[in-house]
């Protein structure tokens, strides 16, 4: 739902149950419960801070659970609110074990403490996390008196070879960027000649949602749209058509007719039912309202209370829909939503692009993403996988032939593309940083597992990249411990110059120098400042 939308109608519904708790609470003089901590399965991430995306129970009751945080490097957005998140885990759950990627043992920073009192260390400490150069749980191991350890879980000659991997693919990318990116303009030339202008839509509308600059509902109803006029079946996109239903439930909630009718409910079950009943029922809206049980739990747990006390549900029909939006939105997992979005983006393009030419020219423009994102080590797993199947050897002729061609039919200048064939020579190299990122997996969470155990603990967080998430998460789950899946909320992307300036600077391979020249030409200036 968009930030305007749901976020509104559930603040506004979880308002009314504060002011009928406090109101009750205050006419009858019962004793404010506390609400417990809320179980890991109900685990609630504050949407100002983040998102539950995947839950996964352990296989034996009882057994720990791993909140597994995936994580933007140097992102200060990020890591400030994977600071937010960290410090409700610790209030509510008591957390203590932070497990993190690229050290081995203890990379606690705790010592550092007794070096000076809290808010002295509170502003040290803030100048270097928006330096890069620390993370958010580092942070708070300085900026706070928390009893935490942080335990590095890597095999340090596995990490040791993606770093130097990483300083490998650093010497071949300022040379092969540009070559690349001079091919590239010339597939930007042809796509106004052979696109369907519908197309060269679609591709901005995908951009811009990426880019953070349209809303989840703008972009569903834009290709859901888009879809309905070119005849492109949705059906068996089961999470599109969720999304969409929800949005309608959404539209015709009435907040206010919904908190007249929680404040008649709630009269009519204190009638009903015996004060102890009554009086949990009101620490667990309490609790919602603390954010420490997911609404979806607390509005099944009334709906049991109304069938137990005899309440018939339909007699409050603005509540019943609401109950109904909360339901169905439960139901929707966000992976799995983002998925079919992108089916039904390709979907439209193979419909939109009419003519062989225009249909090579958007394979070969999807095949320059990959290898940029290559080049850039920005590849998600699922991306290395399709990089993995394409015989790049032979790409570059391919490119060369077709590009010149067409450019040649459009009238159009074609540029030297005889340096393509570097990509050729190059592609082991750039290998070798994603098999070493993918090796480490394995110990990574083999090592999760085993110091979670060891160290007798309930619950631990686990840090890492975002590569590593989905196949980590797999193998903690194969392990049988609990995993549930977090990442911190996102909406500026990072430059990815610090990030590589820090990792030069961990690896004694860069200097702090470098990381603040970089740091500082990435604050805003004044006119920015003002254009915003």
């Amino acid at each position: 739902m968009g930030e305007d939308g749901s976020q509104k109608i559930v603040y506004c519904v979880r308002m009314a149950w504060v002011a009928m708790v406090a109101a009750i609470l205050l006419v009858s003089s019962l004793d404010a419960a506390t609400a417990p901590a809320a179980p890991l399965a109900n685990l609630t991430i504050p949407a100002e801070l983040g998102y539950v995306v995947e839950t996964h129970p352990p296989a034996t009751p009882g057994a720990p659970t791993i909140i597994h945080v995936q994580e933007a490097h140097t992102n200060p957005e990020a890591q400030q609110h994977l600071i937010g998140i960290l410090q409700r885990l610790i209030q509510e759950h008591g957390l203590k074990l932070i497990l993190v990627e690229g050290g081995e043992g203890d990379v606690s920073l705790s010592y550092l403490r007794s070096y000076g009192p809290l808010e002295n260390r509170k502003q040290v400490a803030e100048k270097y996390l928006k330096l890069g150069i620390l993370s958010a749980e580092e942070y708070l191991d300085i900026a706070s008196d928390a009893p935490l350890i942080l335990w590095g879980v890597e095999q340090q000659d596995l990490y040791d070879r993606n770093v130097q991997a990483f300083l490998e693919v650093e010497s071949l990318r300022e040379r092969l960027a540009p070559i690349v990116a001079s091919a590239r303009q010339a597939v930007d030339a042809l796509e106004p000649r052979l696109f369907d202008p519908a197309v060269r839509e679609l591709d901005a509308k995908v951009r811009a949602f990426a880019d953070h600059q349209m809303g989840l509902a703008e972009h569903v109803e834009f290709l859901a749209g888009l879809a309905a006029r070119t005849g492109v079946a949705t059906g068996d996109l089961p999470h599109v058509t969720r999304f969409r239903a929800i949005r309608h439930l959404e539209e015709s909630i009435q907040p206010e007719g919904v908190q007249t009718e929680q404040q008649a409910f709630l009269r009519q079950l204190k009638r009903q039912v015996d004060a102890a009943s009554f009086n949990e029922f009101l620490a667990r809206a309490k609790a919602m309202q603390e954010g420490t049980v997911r609404r979806e739990v607390f509005y099944a747990q009334l709906e049991d209370l109304a069938q137990h006390a005899h309440i018939a549900l339909d007699t409050y029909p603005r509540l019943a829909r609401y109950l109904s939006y909360v339901n169905e939105s439960a139901q929707l997992k966000p992976t799995l939503l983002a998925g079919e979005l992108d089916q039904l983006a390709e979907r439209l393009r193979q419909r939109l692009l009419s003519t062989p030419a225009s249909r090579q020219l958007r394979l070969i423009s999807e095949q320059f993403d990959l290898v940029e994102k290559l080049i850039e080590l920005k590849l998600s797993p699922e991306e290395y996988q399709r990089v993995q199947e394409l015989a790049l050897a032979g790409l570059a002729l391919h490119w060369t032939n077709f590009l010149t061609q067409q450019l040649t039919l459009q009238g159009l200048p074609a540029p030297d593309f005889t340096r393509l064939s570097e990509l050729s020579t190059a592609l082991p190299t750039l290998q070798q940083f994603y098999e070493a990122a993918q090796a480490r997996d394995e110990a990574l969470a083999a090592r999760a597992v085993d110091k979670l155990t060891q160290a007798r603990e309930p619950l631990a967080v686990l840090i890492t990249g975002g590569f590593h998430a989905p196949e980590i998460t797999q193998r903690l789950t194969d392990r049988g411990v609990g995993v549930v899946a977090v990442v911190p909320k996102v909406t500026h992307t990072s430059d990815d110059r610090l990030y590589r300036a820090v990792l030069k600077y961990k690896s004694g391979h860069g200097s702090f120098e470098d990381v603040q020249a970089v740091a500082a030409s990435l604050r805003p200036t004044p006119a920015d400042v003002a254009q915003h």
